[in-house]
Formats: C-alpha cells, structure tokens, sequence
C-alpha cells in the first residue's frame, strides 16, 4: 500500500499538468478567420460637354470642373460609387450613351420629347431659359430673331437647334440656310463676334459666360423653359432609381443652395 499510493499520487499530478499545459497551448492558440471579400464600388463613365459653363468645362490640363461635375460627384459620395469625365461632342451624346461609351450624360442635358424616345432621364434638377445675343451697335432687336430677317447660331445637336428648326424654319420665317451649326459654344460666340452669324441662341447661364467681357449683348429670350435631368440608356432602370434617390437626397440639403451660389446659379 505504502508503494502504491505514492503512485497514483504521482498520476493524477501527472494528469492536472497535462490538462494545464493543453489548456495553456489551447488558450494561446491564434484564432483565424476568413476575411469577408469586399464588393468592388460601383464605376461610372459619365459624358459632359467640355465647353458649357457654368455646368461642365475641361481645362488645359483635362481636369473637369462646374456645376454639373459637382453634382454628380456628390451624388456619387451619396450612393457609394466612383465616376470617370470624358468630354464627347454633343451632336454625339446621345449615341455615345446608347454605344456604352458612357453610363451617363450629366451636362446640362435637357429634356425633350426627341430625347425621351431614346434615353431615360433622372428627376429634374434645374430649369433654364435661352436667351438671344448679338453684337453691341448691331441694332438687331427680338422682332428680327423672330420674324427670322437674321442669321442665327446654334449649337449642333442641342435643344436650341431644334427650337430655330421647329419655330421658326419649319414655319417658313427663317431660311434653312440661315441657321448655322456650331460643335461648341466658344466657336459659336467668336461667329457671332466676327460677323459670321447675326445672333446666338444658348441657354441663359452659359450665354452670360460666353459674351462676359466681348462687345456682346442679350436682347431677350424665347420665353419658354429648359429642365435638365441626367440621360441614362432606357434598359438601366437600376442605375436610373440610384441617381434619383442621390439627387432627391442631395437637393433637400442645405449645400445645394451653397454649390448653386458656388456657380452663380440662382
């Protein structure tokens, strides 16, 4: 007995320091899991027109500024995806969109029936007018724009081509040849500064920057509305309740006021 008990005493110490050094390593032990993959952010390829200030320019170095590009990039930080600028013509911009060159056209695009039969188009999210310039000393007045006696200076592909080709060439006021196209705003104003053309038709905001410091001047405006909205293929419905639900978001927040008074935008 003398002998055995020492034995068995020997054996469960032996035991209790087996389980504690198990215990010891299990406790030390490093725990690892699996990362959870992160979903990619969203990317976008939005088309602007490089010379419609104050909504969208590119300058020399290609960076893209104005109140559209604000615009989109908020919303953009609201929904929670990336966005890439690329400067398209805008006699091109619709079918830039329906090719997948781009996932958008967010530059102060305008809505119309035309439009709407190719394109899906965001909730609206600012209304202008257009307004008539001429030369200073021209003496040419609204009555000649109307009745069609000059000649006058459009953008090609934009609303104001197709408000000259309805109201006034189809109704027999102005001759066709009188309408003259341009691929952008500033080649269009030097036409109308150098004698080219007689008047210019844009919308409001951006004919205010074109004629700023040229011997230039507004005569009026056609008395009607423009509502931009972000154009969007008619088949990404997905994409077209994202930038709504962003743009509702954006325009009930105080900084809307603030980025419109950024671009002098009433």
């Amino acid at each position: 007995m003398k002998v055995i008990i020492p034995l068995v005493v020997f054996l469960v110490i032996g035991c209790i320091a087996a389980a504690g050094c198990t215990s010891a390593l299990n406790s030390t032990a490093p725990v690892t899991t699996t990362p959870i993959p992160q979903e990619p952010r969203p990317q976008y390829v939005i088309g602007v027109d490089a010379d419609f200030p104050p909504f969208s320019s590119q300058d020399s170095t290609g960076n893209f500024s104005g109140f559209d590009i604000d615009t989109a990039r908020r919303v953009a930080e609201i929904e929670g995806f990336d966005v890439t600028f690329v400067a398209i013509p805008w006699d091109s911009a619709i079918s830039s969109l329906e090719s997948g060159k781009v996932d958008m056209i967010w530059s102060g695009m305008t809505v119309s029936p035309e439009r709407s039969a190719w394109v899906n188009f965001s909730v609206p999210y600012y209304r202008v007018t257009r307004s008539i310039a001429v030369r200073e000393g021209s003496g040419f007045t609204m009555e000649d724009f109307n009745t069609g006696k000059i000649r006058i200076g459009a953008q090609a592909g934009s609303t104001e081509q197709e408000w000259v080709e309805v109201n006034l060439i189809e109704t027999g006021r102005l001759p066709e040849a009188n309408l003259s196209l341009y691929k952008d705003i500033s080649s269009m104003t030097g036409a109308l500064v150098n004698g080219t053309v007689d008047a210019t038709l844009v919308q409001a905001p951006t004919q205010a920057r074109a004629i700023h410091g040229k011997p230039l001047v507004v005569i009026g405006n056609t008395m009607d509305e423009d509502t931009y909205a972000v154009a969007i293929r008619n088949n990404d419905t997905r994409l077209q309740a994202t930038i709504d639900h962003g743009l509702g978001i954006l325009m009930s927040d105080p900084v809307w006021q603030e980025m419109k008074a950024k671009h002098g935008l009433q």
